[in-house]
């Protein structure tokens, strides 16, 4: 009787309406995301020409984390995640439907969407990952976590490989259209959840302001050790791996000649590899420590970079690109159940907030300080190499520090 019951409370993820609802529809607007993250960069460096311009737009898909990630914290922690994860689909779905009407118009309109796309994203990611732990029992979530990874990372391989080739014969506005009704399928999966939120002292919390509860989330990240040490290698491997996101999109139209489709197939390598490392790690299941796969991933990572600085050619270079696609996997799957078992739930939102804010904000100014130099006689191969170095060394260095290697 007793392990009936346990099972009536802790259902295999198959058997959790709540999970499948959430992967069923993020699998589906991670698809058109793929389209819509290729059509962005492609449509300003088309029309632009600018390696700095091409930067700018992939950056702004991360400064919204440095402006509102920890006031999305209190937000998260305050209202219905659910309910704010339907709105942010709503709002990005109608975003999106706004790109083709002002693309081909104002230049500058399109960064303002863009930027807005994203600003609105900022409540939806962190949200996703504070819901998780309240809809999957805590002993199913580094799995929970590993499918979630595996349908992204399916998604990339499809998504990116097909933007890449579809940009070459559907136009951009359609693109955009796709991605805005795959939002729209992902609101409505949620509709369908059976969530009811954590009962919490509302009142109390409303007394409260905002910047009182953004200091919470950074004081319990600043105290507990564990955390502390994890993000701050976490933001040194940043200012490597945001640098490698324009120059994996300039080595494609620059230095291989491939314009779109060579960026997407590359984007697609790293995706299957992420897949295959999701996969990994989802069978190993709490049988993998947590801190070595992280430390150990972000070496490796690092490794991969530098190995992209020396490819001629788009069939060799998805070898490195899938090898940091397996690594990635590794650690980030890690990251994420190590802070979700780490984090008390009524300090979820804010937590995830701080730290969104913090690496974000560190991975786009990242972002366009690599597509600024890449502009310049230092030229992208180079770059590539020093990046490498960057994201190995915090891997290496989080071998010395115990809190980060031994994290269960």
């Amino acid at each position: 009787m007793q392990s009936a019951n346990n099972a009536a409370l802790n259902p295999p993820l198959y058997a959790n309406r709540n999970f499948i609802l959430l992967w069923a529809g993020q699998f589906v607007s991670q698809v058109g995301d793929r389209l819509a993250a290729v059509a962005f960069p492609w449509l300003v460096y088309r029309s632009t020409g600018s390696a700095l311009s091409t930067g700018a737009i992939l950056m702004i898909y991360t400064v919204p984390y440095l402006l509102f990630g920890a006031v999305a914290g209190v937000v998260i922690d305050r209202f219905n995640k659910r309910w704010l994860m339907i709105g942010a689909d709503a709002a990005r779905a109608g975003l999106l439907l706004c790109v083709p009407l002002v693309a081909g118009r104002w230049l500058p309109a399109v960064f303002a969407l863009a930027f807005l796309t994203a600003s609105v994203g900022v409540f939806f990611d962190p949200c996703k990952l504070a819901l998780l732990p309240d809809i999957v029992a805590s002993n199913r979530l580094l799995r929970a976590n590993s499918l979630l990874a595996t349908a992204e990372t399916i998604t990339e391989v499809v998504g990116y490989a097909a933007a890449g080739l579809l940009l070459a014969s559907i136009n951009l506005d359609t693109a955009f259209r796709i991605d805005a009704v795959s939002f729209v399928v992902s609101a409505y999966a949620l509709l369908f959840m059976a969530y009811r939120p954590t009962v919490r002292a509302a009142a109390h919390a409303a007394a409260r302001t905002v910047g009182h509860e953004i200091r919470e989330g950074l004081g319990f990240l600043r105290h507990h050790i564990g955390l502390r040490a994890n993000t701050l290698f976490v933001l040194v491997a940043a200012l490597g791996g945001g640098a490698s996101y324009p120059l994996t999109f300039l080595l494609a139209v620059r230095v291989l000649r491939g314009g779109a489709r060579s960026f997407g197939i590359m984007e697609a390598a790293i995706a299957l590899g992420y897949l295959v490392g999701a996969v990994a790690m989802g069978a190993l299941g709490n049988r993998v420590r947590k801190g070595l796969a992280i430390t150990i991933g972000l070496a490796v990572m690092g490794a991969a970079l530098a190995l992209v600085s020396t490819v001629n050619s788009l069939a060799v270079a998805v070898v490195p690109f899938a090898l940091l696609g397996v690594a990635n996997a590794a650690f980030l799957i890690s990251v994420d159940t190590y802070f979700q078992q780490s984090v008390p739930e009524h300090l979820r939102g804010r937590v995830w907030g701080v730290r969104f804010t913090l690496t974000q904000g560190t991975y786009a100014l990242s972002v366009l300080a690599g597509a600024a130099l890449a502009g310049t006689s230092i030229g992208v191969r180079p770059l590539f190499v020093v990046a490498g170095a960057i994201v190995a060394l915090a891997g290496i260095g989080g071998l010395f520090v115990r809190e980060v290697r031994d994290a269960r």
